[in-house]
This record gives structure tokens, C-alpha cells and sequence, in this order.
């Protein structure tokens, strides 16, 4: 048997290996990716930091630990950038193993596991300990020869793999309990890599770990030069300067002296270069490597910011302040109508809400080094106003009201409120009435400014205005650029709604106050205040103010003997269901087009509650015998089948009791045969409505109410 185990001692050493399992001598315990998510672009560097446990009861020198590495490029690679990547790996980096004694049950050939036992030599005479040492006891398992070769006899299961991707970590020495050993590689192929298997090698004597379990993989990837443009706030606002921020990340291209990024100049939108603008270079771990000062050049077409030379696989950050011109999409005589988007630039407004702001396109055109494709980015601007405008009148006065209102979140300081008539009509004279040169406009808040409107010439010219008004941060110090006043355009004017299509008749711009309505409440007769309860008399008067112009000739123009006439339609409602309104609510009337002419119309009401009660509300509106225009579906008129009467003061009856939320519908025998007149609103700034905001006292009235009481 000696002689037998002696030949096979010397049939190792002639240079055959002898393959036994890890768990025999060591345990995997623990693995560590530096980077933490195991990713790392090509050409970096990526460390594995192993914790091997030894079970030997001394240190024992391993010629080399070695770690099997199985490359694969999968058909969807395309899919793993760097972005990708960062987001699907664990971030701490750290792999725990199980700690059981074997991973792997062993099969019918294996060999058996060691059978190890402490061996002690004493000294005879003083039996002190001279030698320790470990012998194994079924040594002659392990090392016999197969039937069939002159090998020796491999394990099933333990076959060594051989590859080109092998991380190897040579003359280590493992001290007994937990060892840290290192292996570093640079990465040269993108890909996914595997770690298969970890062996260490003691002489011919291979301990293998045939498959380490969990899988345990890292990344390696090759990136495209890429540009990114983001702005610093949550949204860009125009008329003031605004920050946005660059990041070109060079992935495998090398940013060379003389490299720079070529911007398309856009008309309505002004890239600011003054002061230093500095760009600071990051490596791929966000770690600053250096800063450098831009090389801004701007022409009129093109700015040229040179880039600092920039090794692969890093990432430049600046920062450049760009302005939006301020400029409001113009609206026309209705106030809801955003208006037209101007040629150069895209305006939208997708929620056409009152709290929602105007925005504004910008897209710019950048020249890369590292491409021949131009990059196209998009930089959206809110206008911070929003602006309406009214037209206000006071009997025969005129007065153009602008409101603005302030829709971001930031304050600003309005100045030099301005509006010019676009026409340049010599008898037409705005005067403001604002008398402060700055007013301060809070977040969320509005701001309004009023004109009064004369003229010299009969009728008045039309009315085409821009409103203008610097403004600036409150919150800021004195800027170094000189900012663009907010504008604003709009037309006081006619819309007719035609055969269901909006069109805007030019030829007409009359905003000259035509007709005077006035309601007046008196209490019954021999009564001093009007009572809940009982009826009131209520007298509605129209006055013409104007003779005959020329808004008035239309198809309504009626001529007499005497005089020009024209038809109206009255109503008296109240939306405010205070009143009972009795009798004759609406009607038709021949008004004669004569300065001064006055038409009366009588009905009663009846208050419904007690105190001072807003009075109701008259409307007039022009009455077409002939089909010219059909009034819109939000028009105020509430029935446009009314009848007209022969005579000059004739009214239809609407109601004999009308209050807010009743209804009436008129007999059509009554009616047969007679024309059927279509209504339109007058234009705002034709009717003044005198008694508008007036209130009368009503006291309760005065009927005893007796409660009868039982007590038992």
C-alpha cells in the first residue's frame, strides 16, 4: 500500500492536476462590485472583491485564485445604455452567498469529502507538543487509479472550464477565517459578463467551485455622445431672463480643442453672452475633474460656444440665460378670443382657462461635433400675463379699461403703462387715469389701467390699440440686460355672427352710446315704501341719444313721413329672484332715430323680500323683421319668436307672472300670419344702462300673524 501511494505521489508531481471540491477547503462568503451597480462603460476599470472563508487551522499559500468569466452579447443589448442599465442593478453592490457546507449535492462518482483529523507529536521525555499537523484519513479514496487510464480520476461535476475571460489574483496566502481578495479588470468588449466558476490551485491540487449560485453578473457598455438641454425652473418665463442648462455627455467620443456647439439664433428669442460663463467637467462617477471658461461667439445667425477639451466617457455642464420676447397673442373686440399666432413662433393654449397661461415655441437648431445631424430642441415659454381689455361707459363718456393679470408665481414691478391708437386718427385723444408711473403686481393678482376716450368728429373713428407696459422681477437687483415691454393689441369693434360663422364687418366701428335705459320702481299709490307682497309699479324708459348715422342704416331702418324708426326689443328679467315681475316682461317697439326720442313701457312687480333690493335688469336688443342673422347659442335673448303688433306702442305679452327660472311660450294663433322678427344685441358701448347698481328700500309688510298656545 505505501509503495502503491508513493508511485501515485510521483505520477502528481509529474504534472497532472488533482481536482477536489471547494467546500473542503474554503467557503465563498461574500462578493463586492466597485462600482456599486456592477456597470462600467468601455475601457473602465471594475474591481471584484471576494470574501473567502479558509477552514484550514493555518495559513495556507495559493499559488492562484481564479475566477471563470462567461461573455455574452444578447440580441436586445441595443436596448442597454447607461440609462437603462443604472436602473435595473442593485446599487449596494454586495452579493451574499449561502452558507451551507455543500452548494451542490454530490453525485455517485464523486469522490468522498476529506476526512481530516488533528495529528499532535510530543516529546517523550517531557511530553511537551513538538509538531501539529492534519492528516487525512481516506487519502487512498482520493487519489486512486482509474480502470480504463493513466489520468488520475476527475470528479463528476468538478471539470475545470477554460475560457478568455479569467480573473486571476496570484501567491495568495489565505489565513484561516474570512480573507478579502481583490481581482481588477478593464473592460474592452461591450456585453454582459458571468462569473461561472472560482477555483484556487495549491501544487496539482485544484479546489473548485463549479458554479457560483446566485448568478453574479456585470455590464459593460459602449454609449453615443449625447445633448441634453433642460431649463432650471419648472417653466420657462418670457420677457425675462431665464437659465437653461447644458449637458453633453461624450460617451466614447473625445471632445478635441476647437470642438463647439453651433445654435441656430431664433428671431424671438435672444441667447444672452455677457459676463463669464464657465462649464465644469464631470468624470462618469459625478466626480469634478476640472472647469474651464466658455468660448461664446454669436453672429446673426449662428452663437458658437467652444467646449473644453473633454476626455471619453465624461460629462460637461453649463449653464446660458436665454430671453423669450414678451409680446401677448392679439385679440380682437371679443376679449375671449386669444387671437392669431404670429408667423415666427407657435402660440397654444390647450385649456383656454383663465388660469392658464399663453405659451410659446421656440425651436433651436444645434450643430454637433460628433454628428452630421443637426439636434433639434424645443423650448417651451408662458407668458406671465394674462390680458383682457373692456369697453366702459358713463352716459355719453367712453373709457377703454385694460386688466392684467398675473398668472406665474413670481412679483413683478410694472412701469410705463402706455396705449397708443394704432390708426394715428387726429381727432381721437386717449387720456390715461392711472396717475402712478409703478405699480407692483403680486402672484396671482390683476392689475388694471383705464383710458378715457374722446373725439372731435362725428361718428367716432375706429378704435385699433396696442397696450405696452415694462415690467421686471420685484424680487430681483437691477438687471444688466435691458428688458422688452409686454404688449398688447386689440380692436374695438362689430361682431356680427352671420349664417352660423363668425366674420368681422370693417365698415362698421361705432362705439358712440345710442340708446339711455332706465327702470325706475314707485310703491303703490298713497304708499311710501314698497311692501313684500305688494305690487309696484315699474316704468322702463329708452331715450335716443343720436340722430341718424350710418351704423343704423340696416334692413331694421323704417322710413316715415316724419321721421326714421327702427325696431327694438325690451325685456326685464331678475336673475337674482328678489322680484316678481307682472304683466308685459318683453316686447317689440318702433323707436323713431331722432336725438331725444323717448319710448316708456309700464308694468308691475312685486318684491319678494324685504330690505334694499337691486332693481331688475332691462335689456334692449335690435329686432330684424327680415331674416339678415341668427343670434349664437350663448346670446342672453331667451326667445327670439316674437310677434309685432300694428300699432307704435304695442307689446307682445311674454309673462303675466315672470321671475327667475319661469318660462312662456307664446300661442301661435295669436300670431298667425304676422312677420317673425329675429333679435341682435347691440354692440357694447351702444346701450348705457342708467340704472344699473340702483337699489330701493322694500319693508316687510304688515300682516299680524297669531300663534295660538295650548298650555295643560
Amino acid at each position: 500500500g505505501d509503495v502503491a501511494q508513493v508511485w501515485d505521489m510521483e505520477y502528481v508531481f509529474a504534472g497532472h492536476k488533482v481536482v477536489l471540491p471547494m467546500h473542503s477547503f474554503a467557503r465563498l462568503k461574500d462578493l463586492h462590485f466597485d462600482p456599486p451597480n456592477a456597470v462600467v462603460h468601455v475601457g473602465g476599470v471594475l474591481t471584484v472583491e471576494i470574501t473567502v472563508c479558509s477552514q484550514m487551522p493555518v495559513p495556507v499559500h495559493v499559488d492562484q485564485i481564479a475566477v471563470n468569466v462567461h461573455f455574452s452579447i444578447e440580441k436586445n443589448n441595443y436596448r442597454k445604455t447607461a440609462e437603462w442599465l443604472t436602473k435595473h442593478k442593485t446599487s449596494n453592490g454586495i452579493i451574499t452567498f449561502p452558507a451551507e457546507a455543500s452548494l451542490f449535492p454530490a453525485s455517485q462518482n464523486s469522490l468522498p469529502a476529506l476526512e481530516l483529523s488533528e495529528m499532535l507529536e510530543r516529546s517523550p521525555s517531557d511530553n511537551s507538543l513538538n509538531t501539529t499537523g492534519i492528516i487525512c484519513r481516506n487519502v487512498h479514496m482520493l487519489l486512486r487509479r482509474q480502470e480504463s487510464g493513466s489520468s488520475l480520476e476527475t470528479p463528476s461535476g468538478l471539470a475545470l472550464e477554460d475560457g478568455a475571460h479569467v480573473l486571476r489574483c496570484n501567491s495568495v496566502t489565505l489565513q484561516p477565517g474570512a480573507n478579502k481578495i481583490a481581482f481588477r479588470t478593464q473592460a474592452k468588449e461591450p456585453g454582459t459578463y458571468t462569473l461561472r466558476q472560482l477555483r484556487a490551485s495549491v501544487g496539482p491540487v485544484w479546489f473548485v467551485l463549479a458554479h457560483i449560485h446566485p448568478i453574479v453578473q456585470y455590464d459593460v457598455y459602449s454609449q453615443e455622445p449625447q445633448l441634453h438641454v433642460e431649463p432650471l425652473a419648472d417653466s420657462l418665463l418670457a420677457g425675462i431672463p431665464q437659465k437653461v442648462k447644458f449637458t453633453v455627455t461624450t460617451g466614447h467620443y473625445t471632445v478635441k480643442n476647437g470642438d463647439s456647439l453651433q445654435l441656430s439664433n431664433v428671431e424671438a428669442m435672444l441667447i444672452l453672452c455677457q459676463g463669464e460663463n464657465r462649464a465644469v467637467v464631470y468624470s462618469n462617477s459625478r466626480e469634478e475633474c476640472s472647469t474651464a471658461l466658455l468660448r461664446i461667439q454669436s453672429s446673426d445667425k449662428v452663437t458658437s460656444i467652444g467646449l473644453p477639451t473633454t476626455p471619453a466617457y465624461h460629462v460637461i455642464e453649463f449653464e446660458l440665460e436665454v430671453l423669450s420676447l414678451p409680446s401677448a397673442p392679439t385679440a380682437g373686440g371679443d376679449t375671449s378670443i386669444l387671437g392669431t399666432p404670429e408667423p415666427h413662433r407657435k402660440q397654444k393654449d390647450t385649456q383656454r382657462t383663465d388660469h392658464c397661461m399663453v405659451t410659446t415655441d421656440h425651436k433651436v437648431s444645434i450643430d454637433c461635433p460628433w454628428s452630421i445631424y443637426s439636434t433639434v430642441i424645443a423650448l417651451t415659454f408662458s407668458v406671465p400675463f394674462r390680458t383682457t381689455h373692456s369697453l366702459l361707459s358713463a352716459g355719453t363718456r367712453k373709457y377703454v379699461r385694460v386688466c392684467v393679470q398675473n398668472l406665474s408665481e413670481l412679483d413683478f414691478e410694472l412701469s410705463d403703462s402706455h396705449l397708443e391708437d394704432m390708426g394715428h386718427a387726429t381727432d381721437l385723444r386717449l387720456a390715461p387715469l392711472n396717475t402712478q408711473s409703478q405699480q407692483l403686481i403680486h402672484s396671482k393678482q390683476s392689475v388694471f389701467f383705464v383710458w378715457e376716450l374722446t373725439w372731435t368728429r362725428e361718428p367716432p373713428p375706429p378704435l385699433h390699440c396696442q397696450f405696452s407696459v415694462g415690467f421686471s422681477p420685484a424680487s430681483e437687483e437691477r438687471l444688466t440686460v435691458s428688458l422688452k415691454p409686454y404688449t398688447y393689441e386689440f380692436q374695438v369693434e362689430n361682431f356680427f355672427v352671420c349664417n352660423g360663422k363668425q366674420s368681422l364687418i370693417l365698415s362698421v366701428h361705432s362705439f358712440q352710446t345710442l340708446y339711455n335705459v332706465r327702470a325706475q320702481i314707485l310703491p303703490a299709490s298713497g304708499a311710501e315704501y314698497c311692501r313684500t307682497g305688494s305690487l309696484c309699479s315699474l316704468e322702463v324708459s329708452i331715450t335716443r341719444l343720436a340722430d341718424l348715422l350710418d351704423v343704423d342704416k340696416d334692413e331694421a331702418l323704417v322710413e316715415s313721413e316724419e321721421y326714421f324708426s327702427t325696431k327694438l326689443m325690451y325685456e326685464v328679467v331678475d336673475n337674482s329672484s328678489n322680484w316678481a315681475v307682472c304683466g308685459k316682461s318683453c316686447g317689440v317697439i318702433s323707436m323713431p332715430v331722432a336725438a331725444q326720442a323717448t319710448h316708456r313701457v309700464h308694468m308691475e312687480v312685486m318684491p319678494l323680500f324685504a330690505g334694499y333690493l337691486p332693481l331688475p335688469d332691462a335689456h334692449a336688443a335690435m329686432a330684424w323683421s327680415d331674416f339678415l342673422c341668427i343670434h349664437s347659442t350663448d346670446s342672453w335673448i331667451e326667445n327670439d319668436s316674437l310677434s309685432v303688433d300694428k300699432h307704435l306702442d304695442d307689446q307682445l305679452d311674454c309673462s303675466s307672472v315672470r321671475s327667475r327660472g319661469s318660462t312662456h311660450s307664446a300661442s301661435s294663433s295669436e300670431h298667425k300670419g304676422l312677420p317673425m322678427p329675429r333679435l341682435q344685441a347691440l354692440p357694447t358701448g351702444q346701450v348705457f344702462n342708467s340704472s344699473t347698481g340702483m337699489q330701493i328700500l322694500v319693508i316687510p309688510s304688515q300682516d299680524d300673524h297669531v300663534l295660538e298656545v295650548s298650555v295643560t
